[in-house]
């Protein structure tokens, strides 16, 4: 059985590439966006398992989204990990407690950000 995956991100170039890399562990279907505004309505819609978002975009950033998925009932189930640029241990601390499962760096080896969606879908909540 499949997994489904939603990739938001504003960076073109970036989706492109974690999609394919996504997509080649074989068991799951990858849906993107760059679209922040829209992304609650998207997700109900397509209804993923997990969720992969950049922190920093523009007009609705990802701990807004992440916080409206865990605030959403028929959205609170799913998985979220949380990806940025910035380093800091108090954005990662700020992300896991608006309710992200992991947050990693968006500069990641293909390989570790292959292993972390595996741990994250496997986990129990």
């Amino acid at each position: 059985m499949s997994k489904k995956i939603f990739i938001l991100d504003d960076d073109d170039d970036f989706l492109n590439i974690t999609s394919k890399v996504l997509a080649h562990m074989g068991e799951l279907e990858v849906v993107t966006s760059s679209d922040s505004v829209n992304a609650i309505e998207m997700i109900k819609r397509e209804k993923p398992d997990i969720v992969l978002l950049d922190i920093m975009m523009p007009k609705v950033d990802g701990l807004t989204i992440t916080k409206n998925i865990r605030s959403t009932p028929e959205l609170s189930h799913i998985k979220i990990v949380v990806y940025s640029a910035k380093i800091f241990d108090a954005d990662r601390k700020n992300a896991l407690k608006l309710g992200a499962d992991e947050y990693i760096s968006k500069v990641i080896e293909s390989s570790k950000l292959v292993e972390t969606i595996h741990r994250v879908l496997n986990s129990k909540s």
